[in-house]
């Protein structure tokens, strides 16, 4: 297979170079910065390759196409159609995926929308930043963190003793005058000798594990911890942390 023939490339900082360029090989360009390797891949080869290819489509088509302007260089034999991966860093965050970061994410939804059986809805739906597509459980992120809740609890002592284990809810503090509330559950006994209905209360600001809140201003010291500290990241955390 013939090579990729370039000649008298006069492309951004270069000076009428002319190179050939060996197919089905890993090639390298090095050298300093400034030194052209981004004016013969990206600016020369990629662009013209690309120009080539759209122009074989027609006109409605390219003009919905990016557009490429033919380099300054007096001639390339042999080129093919490439495929373009910038310089830039892979970014994202706990919800990038491979869809997210190749572009292909929003297509594959659309695709999914349409011809998914059963079908759920519109492409949004499946999306894991929307709250209609999202696991309810892990909130989109495809991990869940838990904790045990024993670690934050002293149980020899009392409420007003400071029972739990978090600066927060320390004998005086905020959150501890919030959640002294003597007529749910005694104050002044050791956690260990409070019932499951009190201590219910004060994990989940509901008398059982998954019910009612029984106060508005009580949101229950698992629930609050875990979605002010597990559910954020380091810097989004608070006094909660231990």
């Amino acid at each position: 297979m013939e090579a990729i023939k370039i000649r008298g490339l006069k492309q951004n900082n270069l000076k009428n170079i002319s190179l050939d360029i060996p197919k089905n090989k890993i090639v390298v360009f090095t050298g300093v910065s400034g030194s052209g390797k981004s004016s013969i891949v990206f600016d020369t080869i990629a662009a013209e390759s690309q120009r080539q290819m759209n122009e074989t489509y027609s006109a409605w088509v390219r003009g919905r196409l990016p557009k490429y302007e033919k380099p300054y260089v007096e001639s390339i034999e042999n080129l093919n159609p490439s495929v373009i991966i910038d310089q830039s860093r892979l970014g994202g965050n706990a919800r990038s995926t491979v869809g997210t970061i190749s572009d292909m994410y929003s297509a594959l939804r659309l695709l999914f929308s349409r011809i998914g059986k059963p079908s759920i809805g519109p492409a949004s739906y499946f999306s894991f930043n929307n709250p209609n597509g999202m696991c309810p459980t892990c909130a989109g992120i495809g991990k869940i963190m838990d904790f045990d809740v024993h670690n934050i609890i002293d149980e020899e002592k009392s409420f007003d003793e400071g029972c739990f284990l978090l600066p927060a809810f320390g004998p005086g503090k905020y959150y501890w005058k919030v959640y002294r509330k003597p007529e749910y559950f005694r104050t002044d006994v050791k956690w260990k000798d409070l019932s499951e209905k009190e201590q219910n209360f004060l994990l989940y600001g509901s008398y059982t594990v998954d019910g009612e809140r029984v106060d508005k201003k009580v949101e229950g010291v698992y629930k609050q911890f875990k979605r002010l500290v597990l559910m954020k990241g380091p810097e989004e955390q608070n006094d909660y942390t231990l």
